[in-house]
């Protein structure tokens, strides 16, 4: 719990920075990333606060131990697998129709390199999978 609150206080810090220390038009990026990590830092810690307030120790372990017990079981792990599949599966037709409507719209290489790399990149990381999960199942 100790290392929630430190990453709240992180998050204010940062909010802090962003808007006080980085004001100049020369430091705009350091403060809009300062203000986004900050923002998301603090997000963070507010949501464990309310959730030490809303639920007790004993509560919280009994809650902690359920959760255990159903990410380990095997109908929910191949339901995370399932659809996990899917949605890679989805994203890599989205992913192709992106680069395809870059290429289109005569876009810059260095926006359509990033998106071929990418493309390549997934399918070089779906044929190792496959053949090192068909190797060890």
């Amino acid at each position: 719990m100790k290392k929630k609150r430190l990453i709240s206080v992180l998050g204010i810090i940062l909010i802090l920075l962003g808007i006080s220390v980085f004001k100049s038009s020369d430091q705009d990026t350091i403060r809009k990333l300062c203000l986004a990590i900050g923002s998301v830092c603090t997000a963070f810690g507010i949501g464990s606060l309310i959730q030490e307030l809303i639920a007790s120790k004993v509560e919280y372990d009994e809650i902690k131990k359920r959760k255990d017990i159903e990410v380990k079981d095997e109908r929910n792990t191949q339901i995370r697998e399932k659809s996990a599949y899917r949605v890679s599966y989805i994203m890599n037709y989205l992913l192709w129709a992106y680069t395809i409507f870059l290429g289109i719209m005569k876009a810059k290489l260095i926006f359509i390199i990033p998106a071929v790399a990418l493309i390549v990149i997934q399918l070089i990381l779906l044929i190792y999978y496959s053949n090192y999960y068909s190797k060890t199942m």
